[in-house]
């Protein structure tokens, strides 16, 4: 008897997706209603200052916070976040409850007006701050804390008390990582009016860049394009045998054009294409691991990658379009190993093909769908060919939604479309506000401590110098904060702690963080906290843990080349022509190589002694030098030329 897999609440992973579902099913309530409408005025603001102008930095970001915590206060009340809900439905508990929130509510909006107060005097006191700042300082500390514990879990604000009682504790730690050690009031101060405070540098990415982009993301949503998605990708792949599969592959691809978050993008994808998948033949836990892998590879797909990469333009002053063309070697690479995994699977399986009436002409898709590429086209030459900054990119792109769907009858946006739209850009965008907030706090007592460059030195000696190693430790240390965290809060973390150290050892600072955001990303499909592969295996009702596992199998080039490109910048199209075209040939063929050993199949089925030999050779292509890329090869052929015999179609494999 096959053993009943216990079923898992998608929205639970998610807190976009989470707060989609509280919009819907809270309609008819006050909270909600009044939730909703801080968040149009919080879209609007946006909209404003995108056009018009930013605020000073304490008035746009401060303002950008109190909305978020208040549409999150509002619409995610105490009693429903403590206790496991033990006390929800008692009244008065209730009651007391609602009163807390609001008084926090409250409380959020006087400490960024006592901030901005202190900021804007700061000049005429000679540097000085007053009582007030210390408020404000506390005020924000704490909101921020409980609104991320109630948004992201307990996590993200866990980590952040950490690092306020090392610096609380400095004097009184061992020698190696002692500090001179800071009091409260210094704290408080330092995170109310300093620029490496709250409203930081990853404050500042969300409140301008990555807001305007979560709004994009909104209006497309409305307006149908990721229903156009999956029909294209389908249509477009429908006819070949793995078809089913790639289809999930490239309409997850082109969802990461507009949404940044991978379990999302399973959600928005995988409704459609994981049954479809498993209706053809493939195994539940493929199918889900193909959803995961390709959703999470949307965040590194070049020319909308997610939002890290807008905070990478902070981190690193590369202009957006460097990061873009840096990224596509690495992100197409991934993107061929996950379309050979699946092409390998319709092998083993023989997957049928599917019925040609089953599948929509490409012709009829782009004439009913032919709208969206504007849309799309107007954001892509925004940001590459005008290079408009990714703010006014996005702010264009959005307002052209409504404009250019005035064109076609049955999509055309009304104010009814336009409203909801503004609405659930706020709710959306709490996660990645209270994410960037909180790792705010952390990046604060980072700079204010200098743990960055005392961990990076423990690191360095810990690997001995050696880059390898110290490459290694970075990529587990990634993977383990992305275990529990959002991509962008795990990228700010360790892009302000683990990257200088990188970059110490002989690193350019953009390969550094490269590497650091792609691990951060590859933590949505890494054990044993894997949540995009859980996304995934919630929709194909099939074991998370066996989804994860599948999802690395076929994401495996994700892992291999960061560490590629930080010994070979011909991957990030650095150097020659000859030297870039050279390594993209070499680990191009490695990629196939070493996929096509996962999944076991090269023409033939593969034995446990064979796929490791290929393996090994795929591994040698990534390797810099023309003789590991000749020992690579030789490997492939010679296998290939044993086995002639082979060269046949395998007998189907028994569903599992």
């Amino acid at each position: 008897m096959a053993k009943k897999v216990k079923e898992i609440e998608v929205t639970s992973l998610d807190s976009e997706l989470a707060a989609a579902k509280t919009i819907e099913e809270g309609k008819d309530s006050i909270f909600i209603k009044a939730a909703s409408v801080v968040a149009l005025l919080m879209t609007v603001f946006h909209v404003f200052t995108g056009y018009f102008g930013q605020l000073n930095y304490v008035s746009q970001r401060g303002f950008h916070l109190a909305f978020a915590i208040s549409i999150l206060f509002l619409s995610m009340p105490f009693h429903d976040h403590c206790f496991g809900k033990k006390f929800a439905e008692k009244k008065g508990f209730c009651i007391i409850s609602r009163v807390g929130d609001l008084i926090l509510v409250a409380a959020t909006w006087a400490a960024v007006f006592m901030a901005r107060d202190e900021v804007s005097h700061i000049s005429e006191r000679l540097g000085k701050v007053t009582v007030m700042a210390t408020c404000s300082g506390l005020i924000l500390l704490i909101v921020v804390l409980e609104a991320a514990r109630r948004c992201l879990g307990w996590i993200m604000p866990i980590l952040a008390a950490i690092f306020i009682a090392y610096a609380l504790a400095g004097p009184n730690l061992p020698m190696v990582i002692a500090h001179r050690g800071y009091s409260w009031t210094r704290i408080l101060n330092f995170l109310s009016t300093d620029l490496d405070g709250v409203f930081g540098t990853t404050m500042s990415v969300s409140a301008t860049v990555i807001f305007m982009f979560v709004m994009f993301g909104a209006f497309l949503e409305k307006s149908g394009c990721s229903k156009f998605f999956n029909d294209i990708a389908f249509s477009l792949t429908g006819r070949v045998r793995s078809g089913p599969a790639l289809s999930a592959v490239v309409a997850s691809a082109l969802m990461g054009t507009i949404n940044g978050s991978a379990i999302a993008n399973v959600v928005g994808t995988g409704a459609f294409t994981i049954p479809l998948m498993k209706s053809r033949g493939y195994k539940s836990p493929f199918a889900a691991g193909v959803a995961a892998v390709a959703s999470t590879g949307g965040q590194i797909l070049p020319p909308v990658m997610g939002s890290g990469a807008f905070l990478m333009v902070a981190f690193t002053n590369n202009p957006y379009i460097v990061i873009v063309v840096c990224a596509v070697v690495p992100a197409l690479l991934y993107f061929i190993g996950t379309a050979v995994a699946v092409v390998s699977q319709s092998k083993i399986l023989d997957i049928a093909l599917v019925d040609p009436k089953d599948i929509p002409k490409t012709r009829d898709v782009l004439k009913s769908g032919w709208i969206y590429l504007i849309v799309i086209g107007i954001l892509i030459y925004s940001l590459l060919v005008a290079q408009l900054s990714p703010l006014r990119a996005a702010l264009y792109a959005t307002t052209s939604v409504p404009i250019v769907m005035l064109f076609d009858k049955e999509k055309r946006f009304t104010l009814k479309d336009i409203i909801p739209s503004f609405i659930k850009s706020g709710f959306s965008s709490m996660s990645i506000v209270m994410g960037c907030a909180c790792a705010g706090i952390v990046v604060a007592m980072t700079s204010l401590t200098g743990i960055g460059v005392v961990f990076g030195d423990m690191m360095i000696k810990a690997a001995g110098g050696n880059l390898f190693l110290s490459l290694v430790f970075t990529a587990i240390a990634c993977v383990i904060l992305g275990m529990g965290l959002p991509t962008t809060s795990a990228y700010v973390i360790a892009a302000s702690i683990l990257a200088p150290s990188l970059v110490s050892l002989g690193l350019e600072p953009l390969t550094a963080h490269l590497f650091v955001f792609y691990f951060a990303c590859l933590s949505a499909i890494t054990p044993p906290v894997a949540l995009a592969a859980y996304a995934g295996a919630g929709l194909a009702k099939t074991s998370p843990m066996t989804t994860a596992v599948e999802a690395c199998k076929i994401g495996f080039a994700g892992f291999i080349v960061p560490f590629a490109f930080c010994y070979s910048e011909a991957l990030l199209l650095k150097g020659s022509l000859v030297g870039i075209i050279t390594v993209c040939i070499s680990a191009t063929v490695g990629t196939i190589i070493i996929s096509m050993a996962f999944q076991g199949w090269l023409l033939w089925r593969l034995n446990i002694i064979e796929r490791i030999l290929l393996v090994a050779g795929g591994m040698l292509m990534f390797v810099p030098g023309t003789l590991t890329d000749i020992i690579g090869v030789a490997i492939a052929f010679v296998l290939f030329a044993v086995n002639i015999k082979k060269w046949k179609k395998p007998a189907a494999v028994k569903q599992g």
